[in-house]
């Protein structure tokens, strides 16, 4: 059908899915077979300024009411890519009803109804998309479009609004949702660049191979010192303090704090610093050091140690310092390699094994040196220079660095990718740190005479890094090595936290709606079902409509509010439909009844107990839980008429006006009240006024065929039932409105709504267990209150008169019937009385029939002449 066909509701309902500017051309109602399914669909062709679309909604009901009724779940548009084949099939064939539309080169195939109508509201909708279809070619010319330029940006609108977030993967079931942290993380870290800013920080780093002198005498600002403004990090090495025999074999690790404070008193002048951490392994020590005023910024600070020498000894190996500072990972490494110029394989080893083993650990997975985002690695690595005229240019007075290089094995050996892979080094502009003979500034000059080296070295990986000095310090001379430091201005990530929380903000409106989009959910109508006035013994129901308007298939259930308890609902709630499944948009009507009967009554009036008159107050509430979704809360509302039905005997006996006159409130403050019951005055009834009625105009009534009274097993259906009720409740002076049929249904049902049974049983004390007519006589007068005893007594001898009366009566029937509305036992909360009662029947019946089998009548006179003896 075109817009035009369609009833005005229709057509303003599904306009109101769409804004001001935008138009809608024409609605189609067509279907898509999904599995053994169908969906219903309605297709809309909307246009805004120069460019349409095709909308696919799916219908929660037919005719849609409202917005809600109504989603989107596929937008197609008139573009290049888009073109509709309108028959793939000769008349009359199952192809003939359908239609296939083409997007970006995907087919999607629906479907339509073969009446006549339906055929020609299909060829108005086809002409009509086929005629946007033309006019975007039109348009899309060249000159065309320099005066129309054709904008579908207004389409994203509906893409975020119904569709952005669902993830097509979710809605096949090939993966599940991940979980709210995980997917705030992942969206988190996707706008980290919104919210990180870099901050320039000077860290400097040092290394010096001490030979094992001890820090006596020795000063160190003029190798930490060198800077103009002061470094925000130091990172300061040392390799060989103590290095003895036996601290090689203690492996030793107690902090040299000797060394730590002559580090700290030679850091620059013109700024406080303190001590980050400090980490030793034998030889081997690293300080990292921070300015005070930075500290708070470090935070996860931690060290590790790995020994590489002979048997894992700490001769050789490695030390590291590793801390975030802000949102940067960073890291310090001090090494010591394999010695001697032939042993380059040994010291790629050392590399290597420094690199698998050293883990900065926290918890059973520590963070390896590749897991920083800045690594600065300081040491005497022991790399060489080798060939031949080595020698030559290092005691050149015009020394050419740049050549001389080309013979470092470091450079080699990282030329050939075999070691610091990634790892930067600054061009070497100092001459070569190693060998001097100690106190001088000459070469060794030992027997061994060994050749001059760049063994100590500085090297960085990380972005954002830029060396600012690589430089040695000759001045100290105590050691066989000269001092090395870099200098590096580093760009650290840190937090702007303003723009994180403008992000953070919206990152969790994200996850929201995330969870939203790829979680199953259901829509309901209404969540408040409100019964009005309910009555006792009459049905009443209401509809609640439940649609599936997500791209989830969902399945539902009603569910206990309770772990302790498996019952969905009240026992006078009853529900068409606990549990089903929707696809996408399904929508289902579950009735919802209620029907106060003989068993809920009493029940009813304890829920109650508070209502004041004309005010309804929630009768349940009922979950309608979502598999994997959120759960949905219905509350079902009502207001309920009293009744004699449900009113205990002594109340009955309290009241001085009809029941129904009588509010909810009012008849149970009559129920409290602590006043004796007078059955002794001739002139007041003794058992119920309502019972009496009804066992009245039984006995009075003349009818041939009695035999079947009280023989119907499922009494209180009967439509003349609720007639009875008010002629009861309302002490009507009005003829008897029912049959003794109906009379004797009414008094079963009005026996088995009693709070109270008439004859109470418990596990203790069983009175049935009474051994003759005397046990029995006795335990009626010592167990029963008095309006009990005499309803009993009363009830009794009308049936014993019956059977008098016609002896098709049998009264072993009666024994039965009565025995299980009578007499009922006191059991577990939540133990339904009536099954429980049913292994009781013949013990009942035997009780029963010890009465009627008896002088009864007498004992019943008795009784109510002198109830009180």
């Amino acid at each position: 059908m075109t817009s035009g066909s369609y009833d005005s509701t229709i057509i303003s309902t599904v306009t109101q899915k769409f804004r001001e500017d935008e138009s809608v051309l024409a609605i189609f109602e067509a279907y898509q077979i999904l599995g053994n399914n169908h969906q219903n669909q309605l297709l809309v062709i909307a246009s805004s300024n120069t460019t349409s679309a095709l909308f696919a909604f799916s219908i929660v009901r037919y005719p849609p009411e409202s917005i809600s009724d109504l989603t989107v779940i596929a937008v197609y548009p008139v573009d290049d890519t888009f073109w509709i084949n309108p028959d793939s099939g000769g008349h009359g064939s199952i192809s003939s009803s359908q239609f296939t539309i083409f997007s970006n080169n995907e087919p999607t195939v629906y479907y339509y109804q073969g009446s006549r109508d339906a055929i020609a509201s299909r060829d108005n909708f086809i002409s009509k998309l086929k005629s946007q279809i033309s006019t975007y070619k039109t348009r899309s010319s060249e000159k065309a479009a320099v005066t129309f330029p054709l904008d579908f940006a207004w389409l994203d609108y509906y893409k975020r609004a119904d569709m952005l977030l669902i993830d097509r993967s979710i809605a096949e079931g090939s993966q599940a949702p991940k979980s709210r942290d995980s997917k705030f993380k992942e969206e988190l870290e996707r706008r980290r660049h919104e919210y990180i800013v870099y901050e320039p920080y000077k860290i400097y780093t040092a290394t010096w191979n001490v030979n094992g002198q001890t820090s006596e005498d020795i000063e160190l600002p003029e190798w930490l010192s060198t800077t103009e403004d002061p470094p925000d990090i130091y990172a300061v090495g040392f390799q060989e303090i103590e290095w003895t025999p036996e601290k090689i074999i203690m492996n030793e690790t107690k902090i040299d704090r000797t060394w730590v404070d002559k580090v700290m008193s030679g850091l620059h002048k013109s700024a406080v610093y303190v001590e980050v951490a400090s980490v030793r392994l034998v030889g081997m020590m690293l300080t990292v050091a921070v300015k005070k005023s930075l500290r708070d910024r470090i935070s996860d600070c931690l060290t590790a140690a790995v020994g590489t020498g002979t048997l894992k000894w700490g001769n050789k190996g490695g030390v590291g310092v590793s801390f975030q500072m802000n949102e940067a990972l960073l890291c310090f490494v001090n090494t010591h390699l394999a010695a001697h110029t032939q042993e380059v394989d040994r010291r790629n080893e050392d590399h290597d094994e420094i690199i698998r083993r050293m883990s900065f650990e926290k918890t059973f997975r520590g963070r390896s040196i590749n897991e920083h985002h800045h690594i600065f690695w300081i040491g005497d690595l022991n790399y060489r220079l080798t060939g031949d005229t080595t020698q030559r240019m290092v005691n050149d007075n015009d020394r050419d660095y740049n050549q001389l290089y080309r013979q470092d094995q470091l450079y080699q050996e990282k030329l050939r990718l075999r070691i610091f892979r990634d790892y930067k080094e600054g061009k070497i502009l100092f001459a070569p740190t190693y060998k001097y003979n100690p106190g001088t500034d000459e070469w060794d000059s030992s027997e061994k005479s060994r050749c001059p080296a760049w063994c100590d070295r500085i090297l960085w990986k990380g972005s954002r890094t830029e060396q600012l000095k690589y430089d040695s310090v000759m001045q100290l001379r105590r050691s066989d090595h000269k001092p090395v430091y870099a200098v590096f201005k580093v760009d650290i990530e840190t937090k702007d936290d303003q723009k994180f929380k403008k992000v953070h903000e919206e990152v969790l409106k994200t996850v929201d709606k995330y969870e939203n989009d790829n979680q199953p959910q259901i829509t309901v109508e209404q969540t408040d079902l409100d019964f009005g006035l309910i009555r006792f013994n009459e049905k009443y129901s209401r509809e609640l409509l439940v649609a599936n308007n997500c791209h989830l298939p969902v399945q539902f259930s009603f569910s206990a509010k309770d772990e302790r308890y498996s019952h969905v609902c009240e026992d006078f709630i009853h529900i068409s439909h606990k549990s089903g499944e929707l696809i996408t948009g399904d929508s289902l009507t579950i009735r919802i009844d209620i029907l106060v009967d003989a068993k809920a009554a009493s029940k009813m009036l304890k829920k109650l107990k508070d209502a004041k008159a004309g005010v309804k107050i929630p009768l349940d509430i009922l979950v309608l839980h979502v598999k994997n979704g959120r759960d949905i809360f219905i509350t079902i509302f009502g207001e309920y008429k009293s009744s004699c039905f449900g009113v205990s005997l002594e109340t009955l006996m309290k009241l001085n006006k009809p029941v129904f006159e009588y509010e909810i409130n009012e008849l149970v403050a009559l129920a409290k009240e602590e006043r004796l019951v007078d059955l002794t005055d001739d002139g007041n009834l003794k058992i119920p006024r309502e019972i009496w009625r009804l066992l009245d105009y039984l006995y009075n009534v003349r009818c041939l065929d009695l035999s079947q009274l009280f023989m119907n097993r499922d009494y209180g259906k009967h439509e003349n039932i609720v007639e009875i009720r008010d002629w009861l409740d309302s002490w009507s002076s009005a003829p008897f409105p029912g049959t003794p049929k109906t009379a004797a249904e009414a008094l079963l049902i009005l026996l088995e709504s009693l709070p109270e049974p008439v004859v109470t049983i418990s596990e203790k004390e069983c009175i049935l267990n009474a051994e003759n007519y005397e046990h029995c006589q006795r335990l009626i007068r010592l167990k029963l209150k008095p309006v009990n005893r005499v309803v009993f007594l009363y009830i009794c001898s009308f049936l014993i008169e019956l059977h008098r009366k016609n002896s098709n009566v049998r009264l072993n029937d009666l024994a039965t019937i009565f025995g299980r509305v009578l007499i009922r036992s006191q059991i577990a909360p939540g133990t339904d009385p009536y099954a429980y009662a049913e292994g009781l029947r013949d013990q009942r019946q035997r009780f029963m029939m010890t009465f009627f089998n008896n002088k009864i009548q007498e004992f019943a006179r008795a009784v109510m002449n002198g109830v009180g003896k």
